[in-house]
């Protein structure tokens, strides 16, 4: 199931991908409409395009790197090596897969961006790396979150791993409210982050391991 997940959200990717590339990255227009609308609506609501920077700002891609590091060393600290390796994994490749898109696609964000982006980011629109990142870092910790939740029967501990995958899906939409994506860089992005974070889940398996109580250990003489 995870693996058939995995590669249903990668031939999303794809599929959005031929649509984008092949026509030179000019925006679709099932893009211009989203874009509009969402400008329509965004210009009597001044607070929800503030509410979208802050959040851009907060998880760009240093934060979100530091993030996952500091989970890595933690799960490692904790000699829970296989978590660490989902995390890292997770992280790696899909930064990797977002990077080598956005280099090589070149496509230009939507107008007003430049306000966000200086020159040289302005033609890496192609996926939204904050709409991958949030599923395949944020999902990811939320994942262990709930599993850990599960684990220790404490209901506030999955509640909070709910908020934030919830939190992390919506990263891509506060990249549509802000207008720095057209609406196709974010759908590519979760489809990105979904097959990345699905396929890391079928191969290590966290459920199995959060759920499973860690041997005990003899200590050292």
């Amino acid at each position: 199931m995870l693996w058939g997940g995995s590669a249903a959200a990668a031939v999303v990717a794809v599929v959005v991908s031929l649509v984008v590339v092949p026509g030179g990255a000019r925006p679709s227009a099932v893009d211009t409409w989203v874009f509009e609308a969402t400008a329509d609506w965004t210009s009597g609501v001044p607070a929800a395009v503030d509410a979208a920077a802050l959040v851009g700002a907060a998880t760009d891609v240093l934060t979100s790197t530091l993030l996952a590091i500091a989970v890595v060393l933690g799960l490692m600290a904790r000699r829970r090596w296989r978590l660490a390796l989902f995390v890292a994994v997770s992280a790696l490749v899909g930064v990797l897969v977002v990077e080598v898109l956005k280099s090589t696609v070149g496509r230009m964000r939507p107008p007003g961006a430049e306000d966000y982006f200086a020159p040289s980011g302005l033609d890496r629109s192609f996926p939204s790396g904050h709409a991958a990142v949030g599923v395949y870092i944020y999902c990811a910790c939320a994942v262990l979150l709930v599993l850990a939740g599960r684990r220790a029967g404490q209901a506030a501990l999955e509640w909070c791993g709910t908020l934030l995958f919830v939190f992390g899906v919506s990263l891509g939409l506060t990249r549509i409210i802000l207008g720095v994506h057209w609406a196709t860089d974010v759908l590519a992005g979760w489809a990105i982050g979904s097959a990345v974070l699905l396929a890391s889940t079928a191969l290590l398996r966290p459920d199995d391991l959060v759920l499973r109580p860690v041997p005990h250990e003899e200590p050292a003489e």
